[in-house]
C-alpha cells in the first residue's frame, strides 16, 4: 500500500515510516521540516510533501493523491488533534480515501466526560465530529502512556517528572545525608503504587500503526487496545533495579487518590482551562490510579506481526533512561 503518514518527523511517525518500511509498503511523509527525518528513512520515501502550516490545505491535497491509507501522527496539541485532523480527514473525504488511522495513541477517553481531562477533549470533540460528518469510518489506537514520554526519554520535551505533577524522576537531586554511588532516580507515588499502568512504546506504536491502518477491517474504522506492557508503579522499580542492579529507585509516597484529586481540582482552579498543561498531569495520574479510563480486553493477538517489547527489554536498549 501507499500509506501517507502526516506529522512523519514526529516521535511515532518517524517509527511508523521506519515499521511501514519494513514491511514492504510505500510511505509518502507530511510535514514541515524534511531535515528532522533521519536520512535513511528519507530516502526510502515515495515522496515527502512538505507543509507550511497545518492549514496548509493546498499540501494536504498533495498529501492525500492516490495514497491508499492515511496516518495522522501529528503532536498531542490540542489545535493539531482538533483542527489540524479535521483538515486532514476533509482532505482524504475528498481523495476517496477509506483508510484513516487517527493520532489517540492515548487512555480509553471514551470513559470520560469532556472537560474531565483537557489533554483529551480535542480527541473526543474529533471522534465525535467525524462519526456526524465523515464518509470515513475512522480508526483509533488506545496505548496507555508512551513510555518515553514516563520516562522522560526526549530530553527536548516537557516529560512526566514530579517537578511537572508526574512519577518518574530521572534526575532526582541527592537528599541530605543520602549516600549512593551507583544511578539514582525517584518514582512520586499516590495511591499504593499496585495500581496496574498501561504503557506502549514509541515503535512498537508505530509498528502497531502500520498493521491496524493495513489490515483487513480497517475500513469499518472502530477502535482496538495495543500495549507493550502492564504494571504497577512499584513493579516498575523493581524491574528497573532488576535491570540496573546498581540503581536505587527512591519511592515517596505522596498520599491518597483523595489527596491527588484534591490537588489537580485546586490546579484547576488556579491556572484555568487555557493553562492546562500545568495542571492535567494530575488528572491524568488521578484517573489512571482510579481506573476510570482503564484499557478493557487488549487487542493485541489481532495483530501478531507486532512482537511487543517488554519493560526489561526497554531499559536494556535505552541504557541512558
Amino acid at each position: 500500500m501507499l500509506i501517507l503518514i502526516a506529522g512523519i518527523t514526529g516521535n511515532i511517525g518517524q517509527q511508523a515510516a521506519r515499521a511501514g518500511l519494513e514491511r514492504g509498503h510505500q510511505i509518502r511523509g507530511l510535514g514541515r521540516s524534511p531535515q528532522k527525518l533521519d536520512g535513511a528513512t528519507h530516502s526510502r520515501l515515495e515522496s515527502f510533501v512538505e507543509s507550511k502550516t497545518y492549514y496548509d490545505v493546498a499540501a494536504l491535497e498533495q498529501a492525500v493523491k492516490d495514497v491508499d491509507a492515511v496516518i495522522c501522527a501529528y503532536a498531542g496539541l490540542p489545535e493539531l488533534a482538533l483542527d489540524g485532523q479535521l483538515l486532514l480527514l476533509r482532505a482524504a473525504e475528498r481523495a476517496g480515501i477509506k483508510r484513516f488511522l487517527a493520532a489517540s495513541w492515548n487512555y480509553d477517553w471514551r470513559r470520560i466526560p469532556l472537560h474531565a481531562e483537557e489533554i483529551y477533549d480535542p480527541y473526543i470533540c474529533f471522534h465525535a465530529q467525524a462519526s456526524l460528518s465523515s464518509s470515513i469510518n475512522t480508526l483509533h489506537i488506545l496505548t496507555g502512556i508512551l513510555a518515553e514520554v514516563f520516562f522522560g526519554a526526549h530530553q527536548e520535551q516537557r516529560g512526566f517528572t514530579p517537578a511537572d505533577d508526574g512519577v518518574w524522576d530521572p534526575d532526582p537531586a541527592p537528599r541530605p545525608g543520602a549516600e549512593h554511588s551507583g544511578r539514582m532516580k525517584a518514582m512520586d507515588v499516590y495511591g499504593t503504587g499496585d495500581e496496574p499502568w498501561f504503557f506502549t512504546t514509541e515503535a512498537d506504536a508505530g509498528a502497531f500503526s502500520v498493521e491496524v491502518v493495513t489490515g483487513a477491517d480497517a475500513e469499518k474504522g472502530g477502535f482496538v487496545n495495543l500495549v507493550s506492557w502492564v504494571h504497577s508503579l512499584r513493579e516498575v522499580a523493581e524491574i528497573y533495579r532488576k535491570v540496573h542492579p546498581e540503581a536505587k529507585v527512591e519511592i515517596t509516597e505522596k498520599g491518597s487518590v483523595e489527596e491527588l484529586e484534591r490537588k489537580a481540582v485546586e490546579g484547576r482552579e488556579k491556572w484555568g482551562r487555557g493553562r492546562f498543561w500545568e495542571y492535567h498531569r494530575l488528572f491524568f495520574q488521578l484517573f489512571t490510579i482510579k481506573g476510570i479510563w482503564t484499557l478493557g480486553k487488549l487487542d493485541n493477538e489481532m495483530y501478531p506481526g507486532v512482537k511487543t517489547t517488554s519493560l526489561e527489554r526497554f531499559l536494556k536498549e535505552n541504557p541512558e533512561i
